[in-house]
């Protein structure tokens, strides 16, 4: 598992440093989200490559689009690892379409968009835009005031897992009780919950599980709040009881270690966004050591939940310097 750690470690920060290069305009915030679709590859970005894809993402969408909003560097990443990187951006611009037609029009929906294209065949596009729409419409029947586009990425992961609609809103209502023995906002449980439905067991122990985690990571020096809840609910679901120490301590460690990146630092991406880098490190080489079959969806749901929040935290840092500046 440290081997595999040092070799992300070394690419995510040729791949930072190449998405820093390549939008020198934008955060390090949104080279993370960038460098962060990468984790998991042995080797880094080839420049050309991503310039090329950064090209199509400009020229394939129109100047509006929120496809060439927050996410647009997280969409360039995705298209940089395909064959066909037009191609690929025409099946995501229609996946995203499907979404838009369904839901309002936000950056998680690209992101939304994206997960889908890396989950399924084109087949299966409009069947799982589908089963989201009903996911999401059960999930806000339960909880009309805290349901809101922040939640369409979880429900496509809940979507892929193939299960029906009003079987996983069950399950969900169910992890959603459990939590409630444990925290108090219901925005934070919700988040939990909905990742918690995407595994099997026991609502009781999960939400045990998830407490015993988060408790484990707080201990360590880490924490997750809101929208990058879904990050411990992934982590308590995957994370065998026994390995919970070590998992938690190597994620302190190899942020401290990523804190040295330039960029990377308080002034930087943050303490919060840097948090969540580790975690998809470790757990992205705790996971591939892991004895368990686990689904292409499910392994690749810690790395959508943190672009997910890593998007939420750039739109807010966006919203908060557009608000400073219409103040002065």
């Amino acid at each position: 598992m440290k081997n595999k750690i040092q070799v992300s470690m070394s690419v995510f920060e040729e791949n930072f440093k190449m998405a820093k290069k390549a939008y020198a305009l934008n955060s390090s915030m949104e080279a993370c989200a960038c460098a962060s679709a990468f984790i998991g590859n042995t080797t880094p970005c080839d420049e050309e490559r991503f310039k090329i894809a950064k090209d199509v993402v400009k020229s394939e969408t129109r100047i509006f689009s929120t496809l060439r909003g927050n996410a647009k560097q997280v969409l360039a990443a995705t298209l940089c690892g395909t064959k066909d990187p037009t191609d690929a951006m025409h099946k995501i611009d229609r996946i995203y379409k499907l979404l838009d037609k369904k839901f309002f029009d936000s950056d998680y929906l690209v992101i939304s968009a994206i997960l889908i294209y890396k989950s399924v065949e084109s087949a299966e596009y409009e069947s799982v835009v589908s089963r989201t729409r009903e996911v999401y419409k059960k999930i806000k029947k339960d909880h009309r005031w805290i349901t809101g586009s922040e939640d369409v990425t979880n429900c496509v992961l809940m979507a892929l897992t193939g299960i029906d609609p009003t079987s996983i809103a069950i399950r969900c209502e169910d992890d959603f009780q459990a939590l409630r023995k444990y925290y108090r906002m219901k925005n934070k449980i919700q988040y939990l919950a909905c990742m918690l439905s995407v595994f099997e067991g026991n609502p009781d122990e999960l939400a045990e599980k998830t407490k015993k985690t988060d408790m484990e990571l707080r201990d360590n020096g880490i924490r997750f709040e809101s929208q990058s809840m879904p990050i411990v609910a992934a982590m308590a679901a995957l994370v065998n009881p026994g390995d919970l120490g070590l998992v938690c301590g190597t994620i302190r460690e190899v942020s401290d270690q990523l804190k040295k990146i330039r960029g990377m630092g308080a002034l930087g991406s943050g303490k919060n966004i840097r948090n969540m880098i580790a975690t998809a490190i470790v757990m992205d080489a705790y996971t591939s050591e892991s004895q368990e079959k686990i689904s292409s969806s499910i392994s690749s749901a810690i790395i959508t939940a943190i672009i997910a929040a890593e998007t939420a935290a750039i739109c807010a840092a966006v919203a908060a310097s557009s608000a400073a500046a219409a103040s002065n």
